[in-house]
């Protein structure tokens, strides 16, 4: 039974010797997991947690996606609906098991556009039970391991419109009151999470690249518990403040793809409301890709926010071959790039997560 006094020892210990960023990572975790222990972790009453946007950070959350989750029972009968509106794409996964860094599984995993969904259409799904075997409403079966939904919604174009709405109702439950209130077991529940997080992120980066020089990127694979449809590549990216890292990059037929910037260790986003610290196959424009931590001038910017070293990510979504990447230092003096409109693109950033994460 955790009782609040060693929740908050537990809490001082992962604390000791953290610098500002780690504090507030521990505080971003604490906040995060306190959150969905209280009102998202019962699967017989469930509702989505918004568990990766600006605010929690952890874990190389994308900045093209909202993503969230709840607690389901694999017997359970649930209905998810909503809208669209601008959404372009969703995966949908039912996990098996603990939270990500506590090691869960996949056990079903479906698209949006496979079942049909695009921008501005209704959504109408049953998790469970009996296929009803009706045209308008699709039906997926639930792994009787299944613990947990994860929804993750993808905004490529950054226009400032209304988000998708998803809403879980179980079915099976209807009317049943919710049980009494568990302080102990909701502590227990969250410090797993925190202290499973903290650890499994701090050194998620060094595992990941292993002896992978600085500069170059991992060959681009799948990973075992993230989006099966995606294909990643990673590169530890330092610079000197007068150089830069140009990123070409062969995506071999895929229509989807993103390319983004994380701190270290911690695996946050950089900031991608304020400043250009992503990319994507609709926001690029002509000319290459480059990394630097002070502005060249042109398009295609990644900033580093001039950090000594941060994490690059780039994602394909279902590419009908393996991409092909290669980077390269240069002086930024040396570069020669399109011109920018650097207002109007972080303009439109601002604009669009404000409306993405509208409450």
């Amino acid at each position: 039974m955790t009782t609040w006094s060693e929740f908050c020892e537990r809490i001082e210990v992962l604390g000791e010797g953290l610098d500002d960023e780690g504090q507030r990572h521990l505080a971003n975790q604490v906040a995060c997991w306190l959150t969905y222990a209280i009102g998202h972790n019962d699967p017989r009453h469930p509702a989505f947690f918004r568990s990766s946007d600006p605010v929690y950070q952890w874990g190389g959350p994308n900045a093209d996606q909202v993503a969230r989750r709840t607690a389901i029972d694999g017997d359970g009968v649930y209905r998810i609906s909503g809208h669209m509106g601008a959404c372009e794409e969703f995966v949908l996964q039912i996990k098996l098991g603990a939270t990500q860094s506590g090691g869960a599984g996949v056990g079903l995993e479906v698209t949006g556009s496979s079942l049909g969904l695009g921008p501005g259409d209704e959504i109408d799904i049953l998790l469970g039970g009996e296929d009803p075997d009706d045209e308008t409403q699709s039906w997926l079966p639930l792994d009787p391991e299944g613990s947990f939904v994860h929804i993750r919604d993808y905004y490529f174009d950054w226009q400032p419109s209304e988000p998708a709405t998803f809403v879980i109702e179980r079915l099976d439950t209807v009317g049943e009151p919710k049980p009494e209130i568990d302080a102990a077991a909701i502590l227990g529940t969250a410090l797993g999470e925190i202290e499973h997080s903290f650890a499994f992120w701090n050194g998620y980066q060094e595992r990941m690249l292993g002896d992978q020089p600085p500069n170059m990127f991992l060959p681009p694979a799948g990973m075992g518990r993230g989006v099966k449809t995606l294909i990643y590549s990673h590169a530890g990216v330092a610079l000197d403040p007068d150089q830069a890292l140009v990123v070409e990059i062969g995506h071999r037929g895929a229509t989807m793809w993103d390319i983004q910037l994380y701190n270290r260790p911690w695996y946050e986003a950089l900031d991608f409301t304020n400043r250009l610290t992503c990319l994507n196959h609709a926001l690029i424009e002509p000319g290459p890709i480059v990394i630097a931590g002070t502005d060249p001038g042109g398009a295609n910017w990644l900033d580093t926010e001039g950090r000594d070293s941060v994490l690059c990510t780039i994602r394909w979504w279902h590419p009908p071959d393996t991409p092909v990447v290669d980077a390269y230092v240069v002086p930024i003096s040396e570069l020669n790039l399109p011109s920018a409109d650097r207002q109007a693109q972080i303009a439109r950033r601002s604009s669009h997560i404000a409306w993405r994460y509208r409450t």
